[in-house]
């Protein structure tokens, strides 16, 4: 499946995508391609059990800002960029 009709299809569903791939960056922010919302996690060379931690963290403490946002999580920091604001 492409990356377009992956997007595609969680909007459809409305469901937020959960990914790795710096690709989606480009198709929201370049191609103006909005979704129901994006997480891109953005953390290399770590155990699994510390990704499990920070998206843990995510969900715990900022929930109500998932939706209608690209959100980027790395080791050091977690960012949100409401999907009004690409418009």
């Amino acid at each position: 499946m492409f990356d377009d009709e992956l997007l595609d299809l969680a909007n459809r569903e409305k469901r937020i995508l959960i990914t790795n791939d710096k690709d989606f960056g480009e198709i929201t922010f370049l191609q103006r391609k909005l979704s129901i919302g994006i997480i891109l996690i953005r953390v290399k060379g770590q155990k699994a059990e510390d990704k499990v931690k920070l998206f843990k963290k995510l969900l715990h403490n900022y929930s109500d800002k998932l939706l209608n946002h690209f959100t980027v999580i790395t080791k050091e920091k977690i960012r949100f960029v409401s999907m009004e604001d690409i418009k």
